[in-house]
């Protein structure tokens, strides 16, 4: 992912968390950052939906469901996409838990072996810390 618009993103994410506050549902921090985001020029698609296959043991895939990815960007040609959540920290202070052995990452690394692409997980905790988690 390029650092310029992982910069973008994280900044972006932390003005939200800044204006709105902690405690507000997802949907809430997903709309005000959409908005924020084309502020800065992404084009942005709220909730676009993924398909999701499944390969049977014969090799053939299959389109058993689909999905729905909060964020999708778009900027010139990079394209990323943002899993966000409204929840209390995913990665507690003194826990041995890593990104791996949280649902939500493994939702996030779905989505982007789907499509192909880079994203971010970004959380907007309650109770209420200095700013979001990013978790790459």
């Amino acid at each position: 992912m390029e650092a310029k618009i992982k910069k973008d993103v994280i900044e972006a994410a932390r003005t939200v968390y800044e204006s709105l506050g902690a405690g507000h549902e997802e949907a809430i921090y997903r709309e005000a950052l959409s908005v924020e985001l084309q502020e800065r020029g992404y084009t942005v698609k709220a909730e676009m939906p993924v398909s999701i296959t499944y390969t049977t043991s014969g090799g053939k895939k299959i389109t058993i469901g689909s999905a729905k990815v909060d964020l999708y960007l778009e900027k010139g040609s990079s394209k990323i996409i943002l899993e966000l959540k409204a929840s209390s920290p995913l990665i507690k202070e003194k826990s041995k838990k890593s990104k791996k052995d949280m649902k939500e990452y493994a939702q996030l690394q779905k989505y982007l072996s789907s499509l192909g692409m880079e994203g971010l997980l970004i959380n907007f905790p309650f109770p209420p810390k200095e700013e979001p988690e990013v978790i790459e």
